[in-house]
């Protein structure tokens, strides 16, 4: 089911920053899983409320939003889960004074806490498709450089053989406890980075850092209807983290170019057929290409020069699958360049009898004639 991010993070459509942030850290308090220990329903909703703010914070994700739903954020390998751990944005924006008193009164240790583990950074990656790639969905091979973890060590930063000594400074608690005051506040151990144990030789290949910089081909499907602006998140592609932390996302941003014949609004599909004077008045029945196919579009008698005709459920596919946009169609007609002269005798003879100026067209196939827009 659809989730509206501002009735979960209980605001107005037309809500601030400030106002979000305001909501984010009432109900943040509130559904924290270490509040609420045991408690399942709290520690997802304290998720949902935590990846709603990440997105309605930012101006360039909540436009995305606003345009697209959820769908702009999830398509990609893995689906739905991955964005920055809930931890580290509660820490953000309570501050991380407050963030570590609050840890210490709840117990929560959180992606930094005890063991070190860290996720990985997020990784962007800018792609500009042709307006039909957009519109129909294509696949992308994209070339990323990004740190992964190192295969000889298998992430462990220590030479094969080598053990690790406990840290002398935490005693291997990760933690280094301070009392100030009423309250006793822990903070990561410098010496260990948090894991509690020192390795005693490094690896050769990474030099004890965990990870190896490489270039990784990665395929990406682009589903039907995106359009600039929207970006898809791979879940996992990012980098690696390190201390078994998970790895971070891939976000791979989307650009389109301009058609020749087609263009777009939201997810209506705009074009311009040219037509024959004669089509208009006495009215007929043609093609106009589509999508995937030619579509049938019934002219009327006494249609006017660009009126505009509306194809239901032809346009383009929507981002959250709830059905496609319309096709708007604008007549025009051709004016001809080259006439017989049994063609020019005949519109004088028209134009004579009724006082008004007429044109005509040579009968080429419609369709042949867009086609010939796209070579």
């Amino acid at each position: 089911m659809k989730i509206d991010y501002y009735e979960l993070l209980e605001v107005s459509h037309t809500a601030s920053v400030d106002e979000i942030k305001k909501s984010y850290r009432k109900l943040a308090v509130k559904y924290h899983p270490d509040k609420n220990p045991g408690d399942k329903e709290a520690e997802d909703k304290f998720k949902e409320i935590s990846h709603a703010y990440e997105i309605l914070s930012d101006q360039t994700k909540r436009q995305q939003y606003d345009q697209f739903g959820e769908s702009a954020f999830q398509y990609g390998a893995g689906g739905g889960g991955g964005f920055h751990d809930p931890s580290d944005i509660f820490r953000e924006v309570f501050g991380g004074g407050f963030g570590d008193i609050f840890e210490n009164m709840f117990g929560y240790g959180g992606s930094s806490g005890r063991g070190g583990a860290r996720r990985g950074r997020d990784l962007e990656y800018s792609i500009k498709l042709d307006f039909l790639e957009a519109v129909k969905g294509t696949n992308k091979q994209i070339k990323v450089r990004r740190y992964e973890t190192c295969s000889v060590c298998n992430g462990t930063g220590a030479k094969a053989g080598s053990g690790k000594i406990t840290c002398s400074q935490c005693g291997g608690a990760g933690q280094i406890n301070q009392t100030n005051g009423f309250f006793s506040v822990s903070r990561t151990c410098s010496k260990c980075n948090g894991v509690g144990e020192i390795i005693k030789e490094v690896c050769p290949e990474c030099g004890g850092v965990q990870r190896k910089e490489v270039t990784k081909k990665i395929d990406v499907d682009i589903p039907p209807g995106v359009d600039t602006g929207v970006r898809l998140r791979l879940t996992g592609e990012g980098e690696a983290g390190t201390n078994g932390g998970p790895s971070g996302d891939l976000y791979v941003a989307i650009s389109t170019g301009k058609h020749k014949f087609f263009s777009r609004r939201d997810y209506d599909l705009l074009c311009e057929i040219p037509v024959s004077f004669t089509q208009l008045v006495f009215g007929d029945e043609i093609q106009v290409p589509g999508i995937e196919k030619d579509v049938d579009l019934e002219i009327p008698s006494g249609t006017q020069s660009v009126r505009v005709f509306r194809l239901k459920n032809k346009g383009i596919k929507r981002l959250d699958g709830r059905g496609r946009g319309d096709q708007l169609v604008r007549v025009q007609v051709e004016t001809p360049t080259h006439l017989n002269a049994q063609q020019k005798k005949i519109l004088k003879e028209f134009d004579e009898v009724t006082g008004n100026k007429a044109a005509v067209v040579d009968n080429e196939g419609l369709v042949d004639k867009v086609k010939k827009i796209f070579q």
